[in-house]
C-alpha cells in the first residue's frame, strides 16, 4: 500500500514562456513565472471511450464495443489568479499573441502557426511542482507539465463585495499533447510579487463618455481551437491547433443608477451604434473597447438601484482595436 500524499498547499503553479517548437515542453533554462494562483486544475494523461452499437437482441454491453480515443482528448487547465501585470499580459499572450502593454486584440490577431513543432512564440508550459504521483523512483516524479498550451478564453474582474476589490483573472488553457509526470525544475524562476490592481483605484470609467461609478465589471475574451488529428498511437500528439471562429469579446458592468444611465438611454434601447468603453486608474491600468454595444440592460435592486449593462464588443473595422489592456 503506498503512504504517500501530496497536500494541496505544496504545489506551485509555474509558467514557462517564449519561443519553442509547438508541443516541446520549456526547458528548466527557458523563462519561468511563478504566478499568484489562488485555484486551479490539475490534467492527467487520459483518454474517453467511445462504444459501440449493440447487437439487436442484447441488452448488455460488451468488452469489444468499448474504444478509447486518446486521438480526440483535449486537457483543459483554468487557472484563477490575483490579478497583477504578470498575469493578465501572460494570459493575453497566450490568448491572442500580445503580451507586451499595452496589450491589443483586432480582427488580425492570432497567435502565429500552430503546427506541431513550429517555433512558436506564444505557446507556455504549465508546471504544476510537486503534484506528480510518484514518489518512489531514485529520481521521483515529482511534477506534473504541460507542454503545448494555448489559452481559448480568459475573464477580468473587479467587484467592490469580492476579495477587497481585487482583479481577479481567470484563464483557460489547452493542450492536446499528454500531460506527463516528471521532475522539472527551473533554473530560475521569477516570483510575481506585484500587487493586484483594485477596484477601489479606478479613477475614471466611461461608457460614450458618461461618467460611470462602478460596482463591478467583468469582461471575457474568448477563442475556439480544436486539435488536428493524431501523428501515431504512442502518444497520440497532434498535427496542431486550428482556430474554428472569431474571437468574440463580451462583458458586463454594474453600475448606479442615476442621470449617467438616463443619458445612455437610446443606446439602451438599442440603435445598433458602437460606443467607447473605457475603465482606468490614474496610472497603471487603462482598459479600452473602442466599440461596444449594449446588450439587454436592466435595472438590479440592491440596497440601492443599480444598472447592469451587458456589452459585446466589436472592432470599427478590421484593423481597429476590440480591446486595449495597458497594465503595468
Amino acid at each position: 500500500m503506498a503512504t504517500n500524499f501530496q497536500p494541496r498547499g505544496d504545489i506551485k503553479v509555474i509558467m514557462g514562456s517564449g519561443a519553442k517548437a509547438l508541443g516541446t515542453a520549456h526547458a528548466a533554462d527557458d523563462t519561468w513565472n511563478e504566478l499568484q494562483v489562488v485555484d486551479y486544475n490539475i490534467e492527467h494523461a487520459s483518454a474517453p471511450i467511445d462504444v459501440a452499437p449493440s447487437r439487436s437482441g442484447i441488452y448488455g454491453q460488451v468488452e469489444s464495443q468499448g474504444h478509447h480515443r486518446p486521438d480526440t482528448q483535449i486537457y483543459e487547465v483554468t487557472l484563477t489568479m490575483r490579478g497583477t501585470p504578470t498575469a493578465v499580459l501572460k494570459s493575453c499572450l497566450a490568448l491572442f499573441g500580445d503580451g507586451a502593454s499595452a496589450s491589443e486584440l483586432t480582427s488580425a490577431s492570432n497567435t502565429g502557426s500552430m503546427k506541431d513543432g513550429v517555433s512558436n512564440a506564444n505557446q507556455v508550459t504549465l508546471l504544476f511542482a510537486n503534484a506528480g504521483s510518484d514518489s518512489s523512483e531514485s529520481t521521483p516524479n515529482d511534477d506534473v507539465v504541460m507542454a503545448g498550451c494555448m489559452a481559448t478564453q480568459m475573464v477580468i474582474r473587479e467587484d467592490v463585495g469580492t476579495n477587497g476589490g481585487e482583479m481577479v483573472v481567470e484563464t483557460t488553457f489547452i493542450s492536446a499533447y499528454q500531460p506527463t509526470e516528471t521532475a522539472l525544475t527551473p533554473s530560475s524562476t521569477t516570483l510575481d510579487e506585484a500587487a493586484p490592481k483594485n477596484i477601489f483605484d479606478l479613477s475614471a470609467s466611461t461608457l460614450d463618455t458618461e461618467p460611470l461609478v462602478l460596482n463591478n465589471f467583468e469582461i471575457t475574451i474568448s477563442r475556439p481551437l480544436a486539435r488536428v488529428h493524431h501523428q501515431n498511437t504512442t502518444d497520440y500528439k497532434p498535427f496542431g491547433y486550428v482556430q474554428t471562429g472569431p474571437y468574440e469579446v463580451t462583458g458586463s458592468i454594474t453600475a448606479k443608477r442615476d442621470d449617467s444611465i438616463h443619458d445612455l438611454i437610446a443606446h439602451i434601447k438599442g440603435d445598433s451604434t458602437g460606443i467607447a468603453l473605457s475603465i482606468a486608474e490614474s496610472s497603471g491600468l487603462t482598459i479600452s473597447l473602442p466599440d461596444v454595444m449594449i446588450d439587454n440592460s436592466k435595472p438590479e435592486v440592491s440596497d440601492f438601484l443599480l444598472q447592469t449593462i451587458p456589452f459585446r464588443a466589436f472592432g470599427a473595422n478590421e484593423a481597429g482595436n476590440i480591446i486595449s489592456i495597458t497594465i503595468a
